[in-house]
């Protein structure tokens, strides 16, 4: 069984929940850390598929962080050898960059639990399971434009591209089901100001969230198992 490739931009935003799936369902995995330093494989097929997580940066931050590009390229050449690439946050900006469709700053940040509303109910139901609701948590500022030939899975009242699906395999996600509620918590103790400044609609309080993570991580994750599981048929059939 080939494993799956897992890109992580920072110390503090990994696969979380999405390793725990693996693990549980006895897939194996590498962990590619390219804020420290990891060069990504020359040949993306010797992975059944690929996963970049999330990160505080913008895509277009290439000066800061020279893996950026590489990267990208990286995704591109999996789109090409139909290896399925599956993308949170971060990740999924530069898989719709990898895809040729523009990443910018959102009209409005969404930092929280936000409702999605699904776009498509045929696909989305394939891909999000039969739920009468989408409520997943969210920290960003840019949004994704849509690549053109991919299908819009899911939006929300503040960001309209809220996930993706390209070529029947490869997921784009602006928001981050696969965190867990420790994580967040150190995203609060060190991303505090930056909700501190904004007074938005599309904006929980620091109080607010933590008070939300027992009562909302096991939705995410019961959510986070449809989108895996769907994603991980087109890696192993």
């Amino acid at each position: 069984m080939k494993p799956i490739a897992i890109i992580q931009h920072v110390a503090l935003d990994g696969p979380e929940y999405f390793l725990d799936y693996l693990n549980r369902s006895g897939i194996p995995s590498r962990i590619f850390r390219v804020y420290a330093g990891d060069a990504l494989p020359p040949d993306v097929c010797d992975y059944a598929g690929v996963a970049s997580f999330g990160g505080p940066m913008s895509v277009h931050d290439v000066a800061e962080h020279p893996w950026i590009l590489p990267e990208i390229e990286f995704l591109r050449r999996a789109v090409a050898a139909d290896v399925p690439v599956i993308g949170h946050c971060l990740g999924g900006q530069l898989l719709a960059l990898a895809l040729g469709a523009e990443v910018s700053k959102a009209e409005i940040p969404e930092i929280g639990w936000i409702d999605l509303q699904p776009a498509a109910a045929a696909v989305a139901a394939q891909w999000f399971g039969d739920r009468q609701a989408l409520r997943v948590f969210q920290w960003h500022s840019d949004t994704f434009a849509l690549p053109a030939g991919a299908s819009l899975l899911a939006s929300s009242v503040f960001c309209r591209n809220q996930a993706f699906l390209y070529a029947g395999k490869h997921l784009g996600m602006q928001f981050h089901c696969e965190v867990k509620a420790p994580m967040i918590r150190k995203w609060l103790q060190v991303g505090y100001q930056e909700i501190d400044g904004h007074d938005l609609p599309s904006v929980m309080s620091v109080d607010a969230i933590a008070a939300s993570l027992d009562a909302g991580m096991p939705q995410s994750h019961a959510q986070a198992d449809a989108i895996y599981r769907r994603w991980l048929q087109g890696a192993y059939g």
